[in-house]
């Protein structure tokens, strides 16, 4: 992937999107906006017929550089939300480990806040705390790695 500085050449960020700030082809116009989604869900931005994930590319904008190891990861697990506070970097265990098909939460009635979100990882449960809505309990457990629970 090219640096950050050359992304910044092409590409201006708003609100989790990429926008053309020259044009490259004859399919791009300043001021368009950049990419695609994919079937995989993942926004991709072709420059010089090179395809780049607009999560990675993002990322770059901000913070420069991908330490080896490391992968940006869509905190609320939707791929095509490109939003700088919905991109942490973990690494790939980290990243395996987020991706699974529990709901985060259980559900405890006689509560006034009745959805506990717990997370599990390395073979323990953490427990998230308690929410009153079925969508703050799913975003603690996804939060999980960013609130530092597990360390």
């Amino acid at each position: 992937l090219m640096s950050s500085n050359e992304h910044l050449n092409f590409l201006r960020y708003e609100d989790g999107k990429l926008f053309w700030t020259q044009t490259t082809s004859n399919k791009c116009k300043v001021g368009q906006e950049a990419g695609s989604i994919k079937t995989n869900g993942y926004v991709h931005v072709q420059l010089f017929n090179k395809k780049y994930y607009a999560h990675r590319i993002i990322w770059k904008m901000f913070n420069t550089v991908i330490p080896k190891g490391m992968q940006v990861d869509h905190i609320n697990n939707n791929r095509s939300d490109n939003r700088i506070e919905n991109l942490q970097l973990v690494t790939n265990k980290q990243n395996s480990q987020r991706r699974n098909n529990s709901k985060g939460y259980q559900v405890m009635k006689n509560f006034i806040r009745p959805y506990w979100a717990k997370k599990r990882f390395n073979c323990k449960s953490y427990y998230c705390g308690m929410f009153g809505t079925p969508c703050g309990a799913y975003m603690a457990n996804r939060m999980f790695f960013i609130r530092g629970l597990h360390e």
